[in-house]
């Protein structure tokens, strides 16, 4: 199973309009004045509008490999004790976020799957997309223990 965000669209954007502002500065001869600034724009821009492009988790019979805007991370099943819905934000707009809880007592947020709502609602698709990934970690466990 693969999992993304349509706000992705949107953070690629944010990156391509960064891109587009270096671009503009290197043929407006803003190089020669301000190499460093240029350059972060240019850098800054590819890289958030090429990974949020490609920001998504897979879910398959090792894991849960995640790809966020900065981090790649790879979840196997016997880490893994629970994946829940955490809210974010304040009271206008709210981010609902799938956190996994590792058996460690640590959590990896995978953030580039966050759905944003109105208020404190819960987010549908971020909701599904934690039951589903619940779903085939007991689908993996029970697996497991037929296996034994």
């Amino acid at each position: 199973m693969t999992f993304r965000s349509g706000w992705n669209i949107l953070v690629c954007g944010i990156g391509l309009i960064l891109l587009f502002v270096g671009y503009s500065g290197v043929t407006e001869g803003l190089w020669s004045e301000s190499p460093l600034t240029v350059a972060m724009f240019l850098a800054i821009g590819l890289w958030v509008s090429v990974r949020a492009a490609l920001c998504m988790a897979w879910v398959d019979s090792s894991g849960v490999k995640y790809l966020g805007i900065i981090a790649w991370k790879k979840i196997p099943w016997a880490a893994i004790e629970d994946v829940t819905c955490e809210l974010r934000g304040g009271s206008i707009i709210t981010s609902a976020v799938p956190v996994v809880r590792l058996k460690g007592g640590q959590s990896v947020s995978l953030d580039g799957l966050a759905g944003y709502t109105a208020r404190r609602d819960q987010n549908a698709r971020v909701t599904a997309q934690v039951q589903a990934i619940n779903d085939a970690r007991k689908q993996h466990h029970s697996d497991g223990m037929r296996g034994r």
